[in-house]
């Protein structure tokens, strides 16, 4: 079941790369200037859900995500979750092949960064924490407020940082609600598991912001690829989403009742390890480093 597992997720990882490259094709097609300014608005949402590529990498991301769960399914999530990661490698090279470029030896080093520090990041969670859980209603609004702060505060880089940052700070807001949304549904289950009503303030507050998180995340990450590359795109979403989630799960439902000083330290070293890959990644792309360049000085 182990081996199968592998190979499913290893699946829905290139199922999930080839998706998003394929929605990040179908963003530029509603844009003329290539520059690193662009934002959609909502008629260019609407434009998109016409777009039959956009809609094709939807399809495939869905599919994705629904291999992905037998995965997790059929093995502990230790084993199957890691390789979500492989993702940001295929998205490289479907990107070097659609754009008939090499990746550059940084490029891999970022993603090489990336893959080692959530690797370890899910390990060290995963085998560390606790197993009896319950949802802190108090603990939920505390952490989604800190959350959504977080991700409007990324927003904000997104319009108004340097020009390099804004696809990696658009990639990440949505990437951080989507971790959210992840937390959300965890949540969900806890409660449901532990015989509480389907009329409990806590599973209706996580049903309610986990629609939100889902929604506006999504709307975030389509400005992100709106704004550069799909490799930064998916990368932020394989490393600070489940970074964001497993954060949700250690402080509402109690998963980090059993970690140490030194493991917590671990943790923080090898997440940070992975959020700094994919913010070289986004720095060093030629796609970033091209827009850059294009654009005037001061923006």
């Amino acid at each position: 079941m182990i081996a199968l597992a592998v190979l499913l997720a290893t699946l829905a990882s290139i199922s999930f790369a080839s998706g998003a490259s394929a929605q990040h094709v179908g963003v530029d097609k509603v844009f003329v200037s290539k520059d690193a300014d662009r934002r959609l608005s909502l008629s260019q949402i609407v434009t998109l859900l016409r777009t039959p590529v956009w809609l094709f990498g939807l399809l495939l991301v869905a599919l994705g995500a629904c291999i992905h769960i037998v995965a997790v399914y059929l093995a502990p999530i230790t084993v199957v979750q890691p390789i979500g990661i492989l993702a940001v490698i295929w998205s490289v090279l479907i990107a070097a092949r659609l754009n008939h470029t090499t990746p550059t030896r940084t490029m891999w080093l970022a993603v090489a960064c990336s893959v080692i520090g959530i690797v370890f990041f899910t390990v060290m969670s995963t085998r560390h924490a606790a197993r009896s859980l319950s949802a802190s209603l108090h603990a939920m609004l505390i952490t989604t407020g800190v959350v959504w702060a977080v991700s409007l505060v990324l927003v904000a880089f997104g319009v108004f940082g340097p020009r390099w940052m804004r696809n990696l700070a658009w990639s990440w807001a949505g990437s951080v609600l989507y971790g959210l949304g992840t937390g959300y549904m965890k949540i969900m289950t806890v409660v449901l598991k532990n015989g509480q009503v389907f009329t409990g303030p806590e599973f209706w507050a996580a049903a309610i912001g986990l629609a939100l998180a889902y929604g506006v995340g999504g709307w975030f990450i389509q400005q992100g690829y709106a704004t550069g590359p799909a490799e930064v795109v998916v990368g932020s979403m394989t490393t600070i989403d489940p970074l964001a989630a497993v954060l949700v799960g250690l402080v509402v439902l109690g998963e980090g009742a059993h970690l140490t000083p030194a493991v917590g330290a671990g943790m923080a070293i090898a997440g940070a390890v992975a959020a700094g890959g994919v913010a070289v990644l986004s720095r060093f792309h030629p796609d970033t480093q091209r827009h850059f360049a294009e654009q005037p000085a001061g923006g």
